[in-house]
Protein backbone atom coordinates (compact mmCIF):
# COMPACT_ATOMS: atom_id res chain seq x y z
CA UNK A 1 0.00 0.00 0.00
CA UNK A 2 1.29 3.41 -0.97
CA UNK A 3 0.22 6.81 0.27
CA UNK A 4 -1.48 8.80 -2.51
CA UNK A 5 -2.73 12.37 -2.87
CA UNK A 6 -5.97 13.14 -4.67
CA UNK A 7 -6.34 16.23 -6.84
CA UNK A 8 -6.79 19.69 -5.31
CA UNK A 9 -10.53 20.37 -5.42
CA UNK A 10 -12.24 23.71 -4.82
CA UNK A 11 -14.82 24.05 -2.06
CA UNK A 12 -17.93 26.03 -2.94
CA UNK A 13 -18.00 29.05 -0.62
CA UNK A 14 -19.09 32.60 -1.42
CA UNK A 15 -17.13 34.65 1.12
CA UNK A 16 -15.45 37.32 -1.02
CA UNK A 17 -16.10 40.80 0.37
CA UNK A 18 -17.56 39.38 3.59
CA UNK A 19 -18.09 42.13 6.16
CA UNK A 20 -16.54 42.06 9.63
CA UNK A 21 -18.47 39.94 12.12
CA UNK A 22 -20.21 37.89 9.41
CA UNK A 23 -20.18 34.09 8.83
CA UNK A 24 -20.32 32.05 5.63
CA UNK A 25 -20.80 28.28 5.33
CA UNK A 26 -19.46 26.25 2.42
CA UNK A 27 -21.37 23.65 0.52
CA UNK A 28 -20.76 20.19 1.97
CA UNK A 29 -18.10 17.90 0.49
CA UNK A 30 -18.75 14.18 0.10
CA UNK A 31 -15.64 12.18 0.98
CA UNK A 32 -14.55 9.80 -1.75
CA UNK A 33 -15.77 6.24 -1.20
CA UNK A 34 -13.56 4.71 -3.91
CA UNK A 35 -10.39 5.08 -1.84
CA UNK A 36 -9.17 4.53 1.71
CA UNK A 37 -9.13 8.20 2.75
CA UNK A 38 -7.13 8.76 5.95
CA UNK A 39 -6.72 12.54 5.91
CA UNK A 40 -7.98 15.66 4.16
CA UNK A 41 -5.75 18.70 3.75
CA UNK A 42 -7.65 22.00 3.60
CA UNK A 43 -6.34 25.36 2.40
CA UNK A 44 -8.24 28.60 3.00
CA UNK A 45 -7.08 31.68 1.05
CA UNK A 46 -8.15 35.17 2.12
CA UNK A 47 -7.48 38.37 0.17
CA UNK A 48 -7.14 41.37 2.46
CA UNK A 49 -7.81 44.94 1.36
CA UNK A 50 -5.95 48.22 1.75
CA UNK A 51 -7.89 48.72 5.01
CA UNK A 52 -5.68 47.42 7.82
CA UNK A 53 -7.25 44.64 9.91
CA UNK A 54 -8.03 45.69 13.49
CA UNK A 55 -8.93 43.90 16.71
CA UNK A 56 -8.31 40.14 16.38
CA UNK A 57 -7.06 40.39 12.75
CA UNK A 58 -8.16 36.89 11.77
CA UNK A 59 -10.60 34.69 9.94
CA UNK A 60 -11.72 31.82 12.17
CA UNK A 61 -12.23 28.52 10.35
CA UNK A 62 -14.78 26.05 11.73
CA UNK A 63 -15.81 22.67 10.37
CA UNK A 64 -19.10 20.84 10.29
CA UNK A 65 -19.76 17.17 9.55
CA UNK A 66 -22.54 14.72 8.85
CA UNK A 67 -22.84 11.00 9.37
CA UNK A 68 -25.90 10.55 7.17
CA UNK A 69 -25.43 13.32 4.58
CA UNK A 70 -28.56 15.24 5.48
CA UNK A 71 -28.18 16.44 9.08
CA UNK A 72 -25.09 18.34 10.18
CA UNK A 73 -23.29 19.25 13.39
CA UNK A 74 -24.26 22.85 13.93
CA UNK A 75 -27.49 22.20 12.04
CA UNK A 76 -29.98 23.80 14.43
CA UNK A 77 -32.37 26.52 13.31
CA UNK A 78 -31.75 28.15 16.71
CA UNK A 79 -27.97 28.45 16.38
CA UNK A 80 -25.37 27.87 13.66
CA UNK A 81 -28.06 26.89 11.09
CA UNK A 82 -25.72 24.78 8.92
CA UNK A 83 -27.50 22.71 6.27
CA UNK A 84 -24.73 21.66 3.85
CA UNK A 85 -25.21 24.56 1.43
CA UNK A 86 -23.06 27.59 0.58
CA UNK A 87 -24.85 30.29 2.56
CA UNK A 88 -24.59 33.29 4.85
CA UNK A 89 -25.19 32.46 8.51
CA UNK A 90 -26.80 35.12 10.70
CA UNK A 91 -24.78 34.06 13.69
CA UNK A 92 -23.06 31.03 15.08
CA UNK A 93 -23.81 29.85 18.58
CA UNK A 94 -21.77 30.83 21.58
CA UNK A 95 -20.75 28.18 22.33
CA UNK A 96 -21.08 26.61 18.91
CA UNK A 97 -21.58 22.99 17.86
CA UNK A 98 -19.13 23.57 15.01
CA UNK A 99 -15.59 22.15 15.24
CA UNK A 100 -12.75 24.65 15.52
CA UNK A 101 -10.17 24.06 12.76
CA UNK A 102 -7.94 27.11 13.28
CA UNK A 103 -7.39 30.68 12.16
CA UNK A 104 -5.97 32.55 9.20
CA UNK A 105 -4.03 35.43 10.75
CA UNK A 106 -4.30 38.68 8.77
CA UNK A 107 -1.42 40.72 10.19
CA UNK A 108 -0.91 42.50 6.87
CA UNK A 109 -1.27 46.19 7.64
CA UNK A 110 -2.98 48.40 5.05
CA UNK A 111 -1.97 46.35 2.01
CA UNK A 112 -3.93 43.91 -0.15
CA UNK A 113 -2.38 40.44 0.15
CA UNK A 114 -3.53 36.84 -0.15
CA UNK A 115 -2.98 34.99 3.13
CA UNK A 116 -3.36 31.20 3.31
CA UNK A 117 -4.05 28.86 6.19
CA UNK A 118 -3.56 25.08 6.05
CA UNK A 119 -5.64 22.69 8.15
CA UNK A 120 -6.06 18.91 8.56
CA UNK A 121 -9.66 17.73 8.75
CA UNK A 122 -9.21 14.36 10.49
CA UNK A 123 -7.06 15.90 13.22
CA UNK A 124 -9.91 18.25 14.13
CA UNK A 125 -12.81 15.82 13.68
CA UNK A 126 -11.01 12.68 14.92
CA UNK A 127 -11.84 10.98 11.60
CA UNK A 128 -12.63 11.75 7.99
CA UNK A 129 -16.43 12.08 8.03
CA UNK A 130 -18.57 10.94 5.09
CA UNK A 131 -19.69 14.52 4.48
CA UNK A 132 -18.17 17.76 5.79
CA UNK A 133 -17.77 21.49 5.15
CA UNK A 134 -16.42 24.69 6.66
CA UNK A 135 -17.71 27.92 8.14
CA UNK A 136 -15.64 31.11 7.98
CA UNK A 137 -16.08 33.83 10.59
CA UNK A 138 -14.60 37.23 9.64
CA UNK A 139 -13.01 38.39 12.90
CA UNK A 140 -10.67 40.87 11.19
CA UNK A 141 -12.50 44.09 12.04
CA UNK A 142 -12.80 45.03 8.34
CA UNK A 143 -14.39 43.60 5.19
CA UNK A 144 -12.42 40.94 3.35
CA UNK A 145 -11.18 41.33 -0.20
CA UNK A 146 -13.09 40.12 -3.22
CA UNK A 147 -11.29 36.76 -3.37
CA UNK A 148 -11.83 34.28 -0.53
CA UNK A 149 -11.58 30.60 -1.45
CA UNK A 150 -10.89 27.14 -0.11
CA UNK A 151 -9.62 23.90 -1.60
CA UNK A 152 -8.90 20.42 -0.28
CA UNK A 153 -6.94 17.27 -1.13
CA UNK A 154 -7.73 13.78 0.09
CA UNK A 155 -4.85 11.60 1.24
CA UNK A 156 -5.42 7.85 0.91
CA UNK A 157 -3.78 4.46 0.69
CA UNK A 158 -3.97 2.50 -2.52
Amino acid sequence: MALQYGPATALTITAGGMMAGFNQASAAVTTSTATNVVQVMLEVSVLTTTSAPIGNKQVVVYGYKSLNGSTFSGGSTQSDNVDGTDKFLNAIGAPTNLTYLGTVQLNTGAVAATIRGEFEISNAFGCVPPKWGIVLFNDSGVSLGASVSAQYREIYYS
